[in-house]
């Protein structure tokens, strides 16, 4: 402070705005490019700029979509679990009081046995509950996340916080940087020309694109002639002020675009932390020379293309040169040039560059293939004024290398040209004429070595990637701070905006004129919206705000600081992990380390394949926990000893099965590209649907059938009329055991299909291996293969040597078949289900008495809140709409 009091030449202090002084505060983490001083800390934690920024990232943790719908499932199954378990217990408690008194079955047994009996009815109530209650749903859910998370860090998706990985699943918007995501954020020449063809009349056109069906820039380099190829060189390398960079390296660089290598689940399991960061680095130097992007741009050509570098860097070439330099002209915005004069053996040489409509308005000449120096008549003069509007139009920043020679004269400048107050130097404004005066008038002394078109180019594979969103129902909008020409331009490029989106006024639009809109409508454009062009960080905060409000589930990518409030804000938040700054991966939830928006459509599939994977679970418990609920419901009161035909210990091994073996055998499933073919949940969309209820409802139906044959006409299958002795009651409980179990590992393959073919209204239309065939791509998913020979296996050897614990009775042939065909009567159970059209179901489902029998059962007539939606629905819809949270079938 007292260094810059001392050099202020008044009592005002600094910021003052009669001084103009310049402001001498840094934040924490910025760069010292060069030079020595000293600094004063004037804030430290939350009341530095740094600490003010982190706290506004602070935002109370809000629970995804699904995980809300899953949290209401889990309470309508515990209640519902319950209800059964207290009915049971009231009924068997009934007749078990009923049965002790007077004369009746259990009147004379001691009273340790008739405790006994009533310890057997609690068990068997308080079993129903351990069943109902969805204690493998966490499990589930959280074994998805760990597989997913692992498998994307190997796609470049570096998950910080788990749940937004089955967030993007349910994606519906993606709002996207241009620069360093859809873009490399490198300024690269990509389209262009060399003079003139041998004939004179065509120019050596190349292009660099990656969508180019015509010759790149190497093969042209190939036909120019020896002395263009010293001209353009030469203006590239010492007309420049851009510089190497010392810190960049192109092993770590290229390094640092790579995804990880490839881990199995269990090599990520036992791998260290600290082995697994290390494998990741941040901020990578990407750019192999600094200062002008342009002129860095035209030093890469020359290095790539024309291979200048090879035996003499950057810095020797100058030096080199140094002595033959006569005047260094720089570039200025006013006149939109820059210079510089070089002595030749029989004079001097002037290499210019600049904007291509002032640099070529002074062209005159051409170099052809064969080194000759060609006139430009008009047909020439207007086939390049073509190509300077073609660049324009495709957003590309056209520059002219050209150059003029000054023979003859002994020394620079020449006297006409000489600068009337340094006579040593030229004047620029009369080498180069930059008025926009006619063409015609202005003398054409210049030579046009080169005509080139930079851009920031479009990634490798993202228009792909763009196309792939919006199959899969995600709308891509592209928010920069580009003017809108060139946003629109890029657009296009990418996929995002398409020839229908031009016809709509409010498909693009600038920052400042979105921002002035009201909420209102600004709401009622921003479906239509997909192009935010000279957008801040707060116009991109404001459209997820409103895409958020409007129900759309929202992901946006950042990677400055000013974009933390956004990515913070956003459902998932991808920042940049090469060219992110600190603060913006401390805001997001997910990091792109390779900076590239491909790795979003691997988010996207792995989001969809946690939410598949748990619905997929969903359908597997459900149909075990209706079958089991109703199985040990029945037969226990239909058993005069009021004992269930599953016992505790089975139930509580099939608890195991559905819960724990299940969870880790769908959780595990790897995704495939048919994901991207079906639409997002979003936030409304229902938990179970359809096609799931469907299943639930048809499999346990088809499994109830056959257990209930099996255990109350069971004795007359094997044994006729005839009497049966203890043993063989016990062999056929044990039989109905081992069917239900074997019917629960053929559900499992069953429910490796989900919701496939949930579009398709015909049953021809179903008959596909993707809807039907159960075992597809199933050597793919190794754990599942495992984990269901485990259960088999399991299940063979407690059929074998269980005995009295299991309450197991050694079965026979024709037992063991009946068990297992049985069980594997789910396939085509499974097969005839999802054969049949959804709206098949919704048409004949009664709809309004289920849902009654869910208002009732689940106790919501004690909620005010739900009485008062459920008296609502009625009088707008005349029938009661069913808690959209974890079923769809009141909305179809």
């Amino acid at each position: 402070m007292r260094i810059y009091e001392e050099h202020l030449p008044t009592n005002e202090d600094l910021g003052s705005s009669i001084i103009k002084f310049r402001d001498p505060y840094l934040i924490s983490g910025a760069k010292v490019l060069s030079g020595l001083g000293h600094a004063v800390v004037t804030a430290v934690g939350v009341h530095s700029i740094h600490g003010r920024t982190m706290l506004s990232l602070r935002h109370e943790a809000e629970t995804t979509p699904l995980q809300e719908r899953l949290d209401n499932l889990a309470e309508g199954i515990s209640k519902y679990g319950f209800l059964a378990a207290l009915l049971l217990f009231i009924i068997l408690f009934i007749r078990f009081c009923v049965s002790i008194t007077g004369h009746r079955q259990f009147s004379s047994l001691l009273p340790a046995a008739k405790g006994k009996k009533f310890l057997d009815i609690l068990i068997t109530a308080i079993t129903i509950v351990v069943v109902a209650v969805p204690e493998g749903l966490p499990l589930a859910v959280t074994l998805a996340l760990a597989f997913a998370t692992t498998r994307m860090a190997q796609n470049g998706n570096l998950v910080r916080v788990l749940k937004s990985c089955e967030t993007m699943g349910g994606a519906t918007a993606i709002c996207s940087d241009k620069t360093g995501t859809l873009t490399e954020n490198r300024m690269r020449i990509v389209k262009g020309f060399f003079g003139l063809d041998s004939d004179n009349e065509t120019p050596l056109e190349f292009d660099d694109t990656a969508s180019s069906v015509g010759p790149s820039s190497i093969d042209i380099i190939n036909k120019i002639a020896n002395d263009l190829k010293v001209f353009v060189c030469t203006n590239i390398t010492l007309n420049s002020t851009a510089f190497e960079n010392g810190d960049y390296d192109p092993v770590k660089a290229e390094a640092a675009k790579q995804r990880p290598k490839t881990k199995t689940f269990l090599q990520q399991l036992f791998t260290s932390t600290e082995s697994q960061q290390a494998e990741i680095k941040m901020g990578q130097v990407s750019e192999p020379y600094l200062g002008n992007r342009t002129e860095s741009a035209l030093l890469i050509l020359a290095s790539q293309k024309f291979n200048l570098f090879a035996n003499k860097n950057l810095e020797q070439h100058r030096q080199d040169s140094e002595d033959e330099i006569a005047q260094v002209i720089p570039f200025e915005s006013s006149r939109k040039w820059a210079g510089v004069v070089m002595k030749i053996n029989n004079g001097y040489r002037l290499y210019i560059k600049g904007a291509a409509e002032i640099i070529f308005k002074n062209c005159g000449y051409e170099y052809n293939s064969n080194g000759e120096l060609i006139s430009l008549d008009r047909n020439l003069r207007d086939i390049t004024l073509s190509k300077i509007d073609e660049y324009a139009n495709d957003a590309l920043r056209a520059i002219a290398l050209g150059h003029r020679d000054f023979v003859g004269i002994q020394s620079w400048p020449p006297a006409e040209l000489a600068n009337a107050e340094n006579p040593q130097e030229a004047d620029a404004n009369l080498l180069i004429n930059v008025a926009s005066t006619s063409s015609a008038t202005t003398p054409k002394s210049l030579t046009l070595d080169a005509l080139v078109g930079i851009q920031d180019p479009v990634k490798e594979g993202v228009a792909e990637a763009v196309l792939k969103c919006k199959t899969a129902g995600v709308t891509v909008r592209m928010v920069t701070g580009d003017n809108l020409i060139t946003a629109k331009a890029i657009s296009k490029s990418c996929n995002i905006l398409t020839p229908d989106d031009l016809s709509s006024e409010y498909a693009f639009m600038e920052g400042p004129t979105f921002r002035k809109l009201s909420v209102a409508e600004r709401t009622r454009i921003v479906p239509e919206l997909k192009v935010l062009a000279r957008s801040s960080p707060e116009d991109k905060r404001i459209l997820v705000d409103t895409l958020r409000k409007s129900g759309e589930v929202v992901a946006v990518t950042g990677d400055g600081t000013n974009d933390a409030p956004a990515l913070k804000l956003a459902d998932v938040g991808f920042s940049m992990g090469i060219a992110g700054t600190e603060v913006a991966r401390e805001a997001s939830d997910i990091i792109l380390m390779t900076d590239d928006f491909t790795d979003i459509v691997q988010a996207i599939k792995w989001g969809r394949t946690v939410a598949t994977s748990i619905k997929k679970f969903i359908q597997f418990q459900l149909t075990v926990n209706i079958t089991a609920c109703v199985l040990t419901f029945v037969s226990a009161v239909a058993s005069s000893d009021n004992q269930s035909v599953l016992t505790a210990v089975q139930l509580l091994w099939v608890n195991l099965i559905m819960d724990t073996l299940a969870a880790l055998a769908l959780a595990t499933d790897k995704p495939d590209e048919s994901l991207l073919n079906r639409k997002p949940a979003g936030r409304r969309t229902a938990l179970i649907s359809t096609s799931m209820w469907k299943m639930i409802l048809g499999q346990a139906a088809t499994q109830l059938t056959i257990t209930f044959v099996l255990h109350f006409a069971g004795r007359q299958i094997f044994y006729g009329n005839t009497e049966i002795s203890s043993h063989q009651s016990k062999q056929l409980d044990a039989m109905t055991f081992n069917t239900f179990v074997w019917l629960q590992f053929w559900k499992l393959f069953v429910t490796r299909k989900l919701d496939e073919a949930d579009e398709v209204t015909t049953v021809r239309g179903r008959l596909t291996r993707e809807n039907l065939d159960f075992f597809q791509n199933l050597t793919r998913n190794w754990y599942f293969i495992t984990i269901t020979t485990l259960i088999g296996a399991c299940q063979v050897l407690i059929m074998f040597v269980g005995g009295a614990s299991f309450s197991i009775v050694r079965q026979t042939g024709g037992q063991w078949a009946t068990a297992i065909i049985g069980g594997f009567l789910s396939i085509p159970a499974g097969l005839i289900i999802r054969s049949i059209p959804n709206w098949w179901v919704e048409r004949i489902f009664p709809t309004r008495l289920f849902n009654t029998f869910i208002y009732y059962a689940g106790f919501n007539f004690l909620s005010s809140k739900k009485r008062e939606n459920r008296n609502n629905d009625v009088e707008k819809n005349g029938q009661v709409v069913e808690d959209e949270s974890y079923s769809e079938k009141g909305n179809n």
